[in-house]
């Protein structure tokens, strides 16, 4: 047996080990370092808010899943009126549905979901009404809103959302709703950035001024592209953020899987602003 050869074999497999132990080692420093960096820097953005006294509540760091989806610009509503009583119920779009109940509906003034929820699940008060889910964020006292589920969030603009218009009697009367059909996932789930990443970024593409509040901020689905028949959704952290001098709330958009600002940030006049600390309540977001 050629002993000389076989040294040689071993001497030449651990040269090779320790070659590979050393690029992980280096190429795990890297990626250490790297994350602590951006940890850093995030840490440093977020004192940069603070000194300049923007207030919000502290972000958290723990990083979501989602998906690209796709689906019809066509409710598809229509074809499901029938199933509808005791209200009137008609197209205003494609999109979306106005309905004015025949009987009005005792809504708790205090606790006002149990009520809501109880006339949402009905198939006969809403189409698709279990696909639903109400959102104390985007409600007010006279405006419940309920926004579509899909695959695993919600969709936060209005192409999904469901309005639930109740009286000073406190009493449901009507309601429009607006949904997104024939969901499909698109690509293999991804991770989306912390909201801690989010909130900077945000700050870094000047989407929030000095001496504002962030109200909260949101991890669901908003439209990336409207094509003719379709469109696609991805996972996007909403902010509301309310300056010091106005009674509004503005709300901008951050894609959860780039950490890119978004088109379409939009005011609306928050008239029950002073009813709520941790809502923007009354304000009604329409970008589609």
């Amino acid at each position: 047996m050629n002993f000389r050869r076989i040294e040689w074999i071993f001497v030449t497999a651990f040269v090779v080990l320790d070659i590979f132990l050393v690029y992980m080692f280096v190429q795990t420093s890297s990626s250490d370092t790297s994350t602590k960096s951006s940890s850093d820097t995030a840490t440093t953005v977020i004192r940069e808010m603070r000194d300049d006294n923007i207030s919000f509540s502290n972000p958290s760091s723990n990083e979501g899943t989602g998906y690209y989806i796709a689906g019809n610009n066509d409710s598809g509503l229509k074809q499901h009126l029938g199933q509808l009583t005791e209200q009137t119920a008609r197209l205003m779009t494609s999109s979306k549905l106005t309905s004015l109940l025949h009987t009005t509906v005792a809504v708790d003034k205090n606790h006002p979901q149990a009520d809501l929820d109880h006339f949402v699940k009905q198939a006969a008060n809403v189409i698709h009404g279990d696909q639903y889910v109400y959102s104390a964020a985007l409600s007010s006292s006279s405006d419940y809103v309920y926004i579509q589920k899909v695959a695993d969030g919600e969709i936060l603009t209005g192409t999904g959302q469901l309005h639930l218009m109740v009286n000073k009697n406190r009493q449901l009367i009507s309601y429009t709703q607006s949904y997104v059909g024939n969901v499909k996932t698109l690509r293999e789930k991804a991770v989306t950035i912390s909201e801690k990443k989010a909130l900077v970024a945000l700050y870094q593409y000047n989407q929030v001024s000095n001496n504002s509040r962030i109200v909260w901020g949101k991890l669901g689905y908003t439209r990336l592209l409207k094509l003719k028949d379709s469109s696609v959704y991805v996972p996007t952290w909403l902010f509301a953020v309310k300056s010091k001098n106005s009674s509004n709330y503005s709300l901008h958009r951050i894609n959860a899987f780039t950490g890119a600002a978004m088109k379409n940030g939009s005011t609306e006049n928050a008239t029950d602003a002073a009813s709520s600390e941790s809502s923007t309540a009354g304000m009604i977001w329409h970008v589609e």
